[in-house]
């Protein structure tokens, strides 16, 4: 592994005598006699370590030094100066630096300080180069965004990696929690520990107790005969993931947040607590606040996830990210179904844009997947989007619609299938465009639309 040291000195002398002291096969050592050299050299180089003198010329040292830790605030510097004392020192530490030297100090001692800068730069390399290996490996999803609201939250979620602090993820179905949770854990100290996953709706009260926190050789019938280690001991070291914690039982509630206090637990049928360092994420669609307040949720339980909280907006409140999104989903099932759509019409855009996503970006990408099955050609049009929801139309005697389609001079079936229900639906509505898309079950935005692109009003 190699770096790049710069030393910034005034003194032309000093500059050439340390780069002779520290330059060798594992470093390059640059040289700067005032800051604006530095700056360049700065920009143009990826300088792991600067040597910084405390007295550059007529400029001081440590105002340079909060300059440079503004700039590059990971950059490690250390302080050099001819006459050093401990209140230069403490002052220089207090600005960011991470040793102080003396020039008049033997040249090994130099080395030495320099060596030992670059050894814990170099342990942080390999752990961020062992991160990204295994968040590369991990093959986890990527969080498509260019909306401000998922960027904050994502920059919420960074924030919060970087401690060990219990976090709750809040949001409707289909916001993509769960990429939350992954991206809170793989950014964390943990990463390389395990993620472990249980949905709180997903199985029985009796048995979310024995997968928690497993249990004790005969605890119980059907016990097996060697025990069972529960989820959150094979957390230790990692992150336990509850989702949908809203749907844990009072009983369980309890017992959660004796793990949480305590760093313990008590597996079903023993009497020895076992301790566990576990990290605890939890993600649920309902509102916590309300459930405490009608005494179906514990409140000292909430107060406990609620430490670090992450609200993902849903889908219609960030809809710069649709097509975005849509662009992703294109592309990936291109790959998966062997499809060649490269384009989405302007109607087909206008349509996502202004839909209301009730399922968020779940729904989004089960729709396109349903449409990319049956796309033959290179553009995704609005037809292909809605043509599957028109063909399933088949109304029963009582239905408030019906479809009267005949084939003239080439007409557009799709659109005059449209056409009609839209207007039935104004007509049973009484012109009323809120009430006619309720029954349509399409946004009122997108109704507006329709009755524009057909004239719908020019004609009644």
């Amino acid at each position: 592994m190699k770096f790049n040291v710069l030393v910034i000195d005034d003194e032309q002398l000093v500059c050439k005598s340390i780069k002779r002291i520290l330059e060798d096969q594992e470093k390059q050592v640059f040289t700067a006699l005032n800051y604006p050299e530095a700056e360049k050299i700065l920009k143009q180089q990826s300088i792991d370590l600067v040597l910084l003198d405390y007295k550059l010329g007529d400029q001081d040292g440590l105002f340079v030094l909060k300059e440079i830790r503004d700039q590059y605030p990971d950059l490690s510097i250390i302080m050099i100066t001819a006459h050093g004392n401990i209140d230069v020192a403490v002052e220089a530490m207090k600005y960011g630096a991470y040793d102080f030297i003396q020039k008049k100090e033997d040249p090994e001692f130099i080395r030495l300080s320099v060596e030992r800068t670059l050894d814990n730069l170099r342990l942080k390399k390999e752990v961020e180069e062992l991160k990204s290996s295994h968040i590369h490996n991990a093959c986890l999803p990527r969080i498509i965004t260019v909306s401000k609201a998922m960027q904050s939250t994502i920059d919420l979620a960074r924030e919060f990696a970087k401690s060990d602090a219990t976090v709750l993820v809040e949001g409707e179905t289909g916001t993509g929690k769960n990429l939350i949770v992954e991206f809170v854990h793989y950014n964390s100290y943990r990463f390389n520990g395990q993620l472990v996953t249980i949905n709180c709706s997903a199985l029985p009260s009796e048995l979310i107790e024995s997968e928690l926190f497993g249990y004790e050789e005969g605890a119980f019938t059907g016990a097996r005969q060697k025990g069972k280690q529960g989820l959150i001991e094979q957390a230790n070291g990692g992150t336990l993931f509850l989702d949908e914690i809203s749907e844990l039982v009072p009983d369980l509630q309890t017992k959660l947040l004796h793990v949480l206090e305590k760093n313990e637990f008590y597996r079903i049928g023993s009497v020895h607590p076992t301790k566990v360092d576990v990290r605890f994420i939890a993600a649920t669609n309902a509102n916590l606040e309300d459930m405490v307040n009608q005494k179906k949720f514990r409140m000292d339980l909430y107060y406990r996830l609620n430490i670090a909280a992450i609200q993902i907006q849903p889908l219609r409140s960030r809809n710069e990210d649709i097509l975005p999104l849509t662009k992703f989903f294109i592309d990936e099932f291109n790959s998966k179904l062997n499809k060649s759509v490269t384009d989405i019409s302007g109607d087909a855009k206008i349509y996502l844009k202004t839909a209301s996503w009730p399922g968020n970006v779940r729904q989004l990408r089960n729709l396109i997947e349903r449409t990319m099955l049956l796309k033959k050609d290179t553009l995704l049009r609005l037809e292909d989007i809605i043509s599957p929801l028109i063909k399933s139309i088949h109304p029963p005697e009582t239905s408030l619609f019906s479809i009267n389609l005949n084939a003239e001079n080439g007409e557009n079936l799709l659109h005059k299938a449209e056409k009609q229900l839209i207007l039935q639906a104004l007509n049973i509505s009484d012109g009323n465009v809120s009430r006619a898309s309720q029954l349509l079950g399409i946004p009122r935005t997108t109704l507006n639309f329709y009755i524009t692109r057909y004239k719908i009003k020019e004609e009644s």
